[in-house]
């Protein structure tokens, strides 16, 4: 079963690894960076409330006690890191940016010990150290001038991956009884009305389009709602820090559609490190053989 938490992970970095295009293009319409994050949490609230509003509606209907994993992970980790990663973004570079989000599963590693007694294997810490060296080949190019930053910058960065590396913690604590569906629709408003302190409605107002909206519905659906989707689901057949690993495709996949739709040419370096992390992604599957405890009996002469 574990194989199926290994392709649900893999969905999620792939439909997440759709983020950066998409939020290209919505830019275009005029909007800016955190009326980006305002829009794609707002529209993938809607178009789940919507969906469920006309199939399941049973799906909308959340206990009290699943409203605070609402709370959470709406905060925490949709708003948050939301508000912290294009705040980097914009003290520093879009690469840097990238780079810290990436240091997400390493805080989840670490969260895993603290809450869930999950040790870090020698094949763990191999596949995490070949995921963020193959995203760095990825990211920059091997020039590591390409993260020069200044620090208030890199902080809020780093705050950004451990909202990021909360997310597979807090889903995981969700009890198997619950609502999952609901809990990360209703995430997804409270993310968006946090978010919302920051948005410039003027900018709004004016970017307002069919085009815009339509763009945004896209936004809010491929790499939010399937990519949480997706993520939430393999939480149930491995671990977080395993999920964390493999959901790391997202940037090959972000860098193979920047190739072939933004002209953001790979280079030979690029292309080592799209291997390197994808190995690493392989290499988190590896486990070593549990040593089994064989009684032996006999007579001794």
């Amino acid at each position: 079963m574990e194989h199926k938490g290994y392709g649900l992970a893999f969905l999620a970095g792939v439909t997440w690894g759709t983020l950066g295009i998409i939020s290209y293009y919505l830019g275009k319409t005029g909007v800016g960076p955190f009326e980006i994050a305002f829009l794609r949490l707002l529209f993938a609230f809607l178009s789940m409330f919507i969906f469920y509003l006309i199939t399941d509606r049973e799906k909308l209907k959340v206990k009290k006690e699943e409203v605070k994993h609402s709370l959470l992970i709406g905060i925490i980790t949709q708003g948050t890191m939301s508000l912290a990663i294009y705040k980097c973004i914009s003290m520093t570079s879009t690469t840097v940016g990238v780079m810290m989000v990436c240091l997400g599963p390493l805080f989840t590693a670490i969260l895993s010990r603290i809450f869930f007694k999950e040790k870090i294997t020698l094949f763990k810490g191999l596949a995490l150290t070949l995921a963020f060296y193959g995203a760095f080949l990825v990211v920059t190019g091997g020039d590591a001038s390409a993260l020069k930053a200044n620090g208030i910058g890199l902080l809020i960065g780093l705050v950004s991956a451990l909202a990021y590396g909360f997310f597979p913690i807090l889903t995981k604590r969700i009890p198997e009884k619950c609502n999952l569906t609901g809990i990360l629709m209703y995430s997804f408003l409270v993310g968006a009305i946090y978010v919302f302190s920051m948005v410039d409605i003027k900018i709004l107002l004016e970017a307002f389009s069919l085009k815009m909206v339509v763009i945004s519905v896209i936004l809010g659906l491929i790499p939010t709602v399937l990519s949480c989707t997706f993520y939430s689901l393999a939480l149930k057949y491995t671990t977080p820090t395993k999920a964390g690993i493999m959901s790391l495709v997202e940037l090959p996949t972000a860098a193979i559609i920047g190739h072939f739709f933004l002209s953001e040419y790979l280079f030979v370096v690029n292309v080592i490190g799209i291997i390197v992390l994808l190995l690493g992604t392989v290499v988190s599957k590896v486990e070593l053989p549990k040593k089994k405890n064989i009684l032996v009996t006999g007579n001794l002469n």
